[in-house]
């Protein structure tokens, strides 16, 4: 008994094909110091969000995003919250979130701000 038939089945393997290659990152994105055990990333928080608003960085790094607070709140970043416990920030700070890049995807590093959630950047962590 077939339960598809073969342009349903083409059209099955077509949609898992590009579901994968949507997951993948290019090796020519990696970041050029993918190598490097240690890592820093510096940032600015301003009313306007984060400048970089995204951080890439390649599993097995210690990562330290260093960030100028220029606006107060509380820092989250999401999927290394056993890492990285939300941070609250004064405007003056000088912000270290530092974890070593175990697992890879994309994270929002998010700032709340009286009762409000604010996605500020994104950290993409490359398979590496």
């Amino acid at each position: 008994m077939r339960l598809t038939s073969p342009r349903t089945g083409a059209a099955l393997a077509l949609a898992a094909l590009l579901l994968v290659a949507v997951g993948c990152v290019p090796q020519s994105d990696l970041p050029s110091d993918c190598d490097a055990s240690q890592v820093e990333r510096p940032a600015k928080l301003t009313d306007a969000g984060l400048d970089p608003d995204a951080i890439d960085v390649c599993t097995g790094q210690q990562v330290t995003i260093t960030i100028d607070v220029q606006r107060a709140g509380e820092l989250h970043l999401h999927g290394y919250d056993d890492q990285v416990p939300e941070k609250e920030v004064a405007v003056g700070d000088q912000a270290e979130l530092s974890f070593t890049a175990s697992h890879a995807g994309q994270f929002p590093l998010e700032l709340h701000t009286g009762g409000d959630e604010v996605e500020i950047a994104i950290l993409t962590v490359h398979e590496h």
